[in-house]
């Protein structure tokens, strides 16, 4: 198994009795969610799935021998995104239901512990909803994850736009680390955004139900110009030291 070694446990690498035997040792399984949605002139619509594969297989190599990747859920939550061409929605009720029935069939392999390391923003109410029902419905213990919530500190400390999160110098350079294939390198543009938006976008803890193009003409948020590769190796390899302690304490962790 020298191949699914280099890279821990990828279902996408192993075959079922490699499977069978991992789950000797596996204690929880990481479920990379993203989405297929525009991302500007910046990226490519793989660019969130890619941040979430790509953290988990790292993940997984680090929590070696006991951590079961699977492959990405690469369809999110984007209706609001739907007027840019491309774009491939699961309607919330649709996630959330594909995500159970991952569960439950992990759960039909003896995994009693998951965590979803999500890519999209737009996954994140179902995910709260999800993590929950696995844990009354199932008896499971699940969480859900945002690599890049947890380094705020981190971005914080090197972006200056006002507005970012889609398509941006954060976004676009955790890119260039992990998956550059999936940033136009000679497209790269700062966003767009309609000057109503700075005018509201921090005034109140308000939020309302907006199409994409009404926030941004060209589908980006912040100054994908700026983005650099060193920038995403350091705001990803803390994600991923932060991520990698949190979820060797999950595994030991005490049932509830």
């Amino acid at each position: 198994m020298s191949q699914t070694n280099d890279r821990g446990f990828y279902l996408f690498d192993m075959s079922w009795p490699e499977v069978q035997e991992a789950l000797k040792t596996v204690k929880v399984a990481l479920v990379p969610t993203g989405s297929t949605e525009q991302h500007g002139p910046n990226g490519t619509f793989e660019v969130d799935t890619a941040r979430a594969r790509e953290i988990a297989i790292r993940l997984g190599k680090r929590l070696y021998p006991h951590a079961l990747v699977t492959p990405p859920v690469q369809f999110g939550v984007s209706g609001h995104h739907i007027r840019f061409p491309g774009t491939i929605t699961l309607r919330p009720n649709t996630f959330i239901e594909v995500l159970m029935d991952i569960a439950w069939s992990l759960s039909q392999h003896g995994i009693r512990k998951l965590v979803f390391i999500n890519g999209h923003g737009g996954n994140r109410p179902s995910l709260s909803i999800v993590v929950n029902r696995i844990k009354y419905e199932l008896g499971i213990d699940a969480a859900w994850v945002s690599p890049t919530s947890v380094v705020q500190d981190i971005i914080e400390q090197h972006v200056e736009s006002p507005i970012i999160g889609h398509a941006c110098e954060s976004e676009m350079s955790q890119c260039l680390y992990l998956w550059p294939q999936c940033v136009k390198q000679d497209a790269l543009e700062k966003g767009t955004i309609y000057p109503h938006v700075y005018e509201t976008w921090r005034r109140l803890p308000v939020e309302h139900g907006r199409y994409w193009d009404e926030i941004t003409q060209n589908g980006a948020l912040g100054d994908a110009t700026k983005a650099s590769y060193e920038f995403g190796k350091i705001a990803v390899e803390t994600a991923l030291d932060r991520l990698t302690e949190y979820i060797r304490e999950f595994i030991i962790k005490d049932k509830d």
